[in-house]
């Protein structure tokens, strides 16, 4: 089987691919993968064919790429217009249609792959198939939001609806974005694919009804954290957690690093930003000035782009170090503080690690949402914690075992997964039924 992999070039959407593309390696397939040139270590390292994209077609501006929602349901960043959200997706998904279909054809004329492999390229890939007739798969890199009354609306970060009521608040709200947003889009998608000598879908909901592969769907987790629906799509497939590789992690050993493993997990505090929010002063600093007090170690991640040495009010508690690999870390940590991004929420889980969520931009909130669904931690609401609440849920979480019982039982069903394996054989099941 020759397998195309498409990515965005940004590691929360690469990363999840790679332990699925050394698996599809490791099986005989053959893979190209097409992502932007700073990721072709990581492409390589996985065992594919490395091959760069146009960067019209892999990369945006994921610091206000996408709008996000308050505790109140009010918009932030960019406003609660209809016509603000219509231009983040817009830019988010639409505009890079041409530019991903040129790749994948000019990849396929040297490369005639039996399946494409996307993440958000979803709309390149759909049109794609249409003008070849090759099938593609999609990896979910988000939480899973479909317009069913049991989902609250993306980016609310809401619970499940317990009543009746509840799930007609969110039918109503499904229905009116079919009604006020979803025709929007489909114009714009319609005009993109006019741009490559397709015709217009002719429903409104085209956008929506594209957003994913109707022929396989890869969820990389379980539905142990995932709310539960009534009608799931049979293209959904939970296969459990796809955790990035890190070939050199055994090399990598911060100084403070023999004080951390001599600790309990239970005195270990992780805060994280994750890769891409640079502004320690969100979450980063107040942490360290909740915790400062406490005898907890706390330890900092920050990123390449928002080096440690930025931060300079670090107390005798904490330690700090611009990366290590989570495979490493989270095995000592008793309680992780992140802004909630998909990947590391996973990957926490996957250790049992419970955590304090604070994120609301792009689909954080949805992800904080589930943990607190869960029970594996608590959702502070917001992207700007204040310190005491930052403060009061990290000791809670310590002191009272049902936060770290559930995480636990995450992590359990989570290991009755081989995410990788899983992955590869529905992606096989594709191909070999055409």
């Amino acid at each position: 089987m020759k397998v195309l992999i498409s990515t965005m070039a940004f590691a929360g959407h690469v990363n999840p691919m790679q332990p699925l593309c050394r698996e599809l390696v490791r099986r005989g397939h053959q893979v190209v993968w097409l992502t932007g040139d700073e990721f072709e270590a990581k492409a390589t390292i996985a065992g594919a064919s490395f091959r760069a994209a146009s960067r019209d077609s892999v990369t945006y501006d994921i610091t206000n790429a996408v709008p996000s929602y308050g505790a109140d349901g009010a918009h932030a960043g960019e406003g609660a217009s209809l016509a603000s959200a219509t231009a983040v997706l817009r830019r988010l998904l639409l505009d890079r249609v041409p530019a991903q279909v040129h790749d994948y054809q000019e990849a396929l004329a040297d490369f005639p792959a039996d399946i494409v492999l996307v993440d958000l390229a979803a709309y390149g890939a759909h049109c794609l198939r249409e003008l070849t007739g090759i099938p593609y798969a999609t990896l979910g890199i988000n939480p899973l939001v479909t317009p069913d009354p049991e989902i609250p609306p993306w980016g609310f970060g809401k619970q499940p609806p317990a009543t009746f009521l509840g799930r007609w608040a969110n039918k109503f709200v499904h229905a009116a974005a079919a009604v006020l947003l979803y025709p929007k889009l489909s114009k714009i998608l319609n005009e993109k694919r006019a741009a490559v000598a397709l015709p217009p879908l002719s429903s409104s909901t085209a956008f929506l009804d594209a957003a994913r592969s109707d022929m396989l769907h890869i969820m990389p987790t379980t539905p142990a954290f995932e709310f539960p629906r009534r009608n799931l799509p049979p293209s959904v497939k939970f296969v459990g957690p796809l955790l990035p590789i890190w070939e050199d992690e055994n090399g990598i050993t911060p100084d403070w690093w023999g004080e951390l493993v001599a600790r309990p997990k239970s005195s270990v505090v992780h805060i994280t930003q994750g890769t891409v929010t640079a502004d320690t002063s969100k979450l980063i600093k107040p942490a360290l000035l909740a915790l400062s007090a406490h005898p907890e170690l706390l330890i900092i991640v920050t990123n390449p782009g928002s080096p440690n040495d930025e931060i300079t009010d670090m107390p005798p508690n904490a330690r700090g170090a611009s990366f290590v690999p989570h495979s490493r870390l989270l095995p000592h940590v008793g309680v992780m503080v992140t802004n909630a991004g998909y990947n590391g929420v996973l990957a926490a889980l996957s250790y049992g690690v419970p955590l304090v969520c604070a994120g609301r931009t792009e689909d954080k909130a949805d992800v904080s949402s589930r943990v607190a669904w869960c029970g594996a931690g608590i959702d502070l609401a917001t992207d700007t914690p204040a310190v005491e609440a930052i403060e009061k849920a990290v000791l809670c979480i310590l002191r009272e075992s049902k936060f770290r019982d559930a995480a636990a039982r995450v992590a359990k069903d989570f290991a009755s997964h081989d995410g990788p394996r899983e992955a590869a054989e529905q992606l096989e099941k594709v191909v070999k039924h055409l």
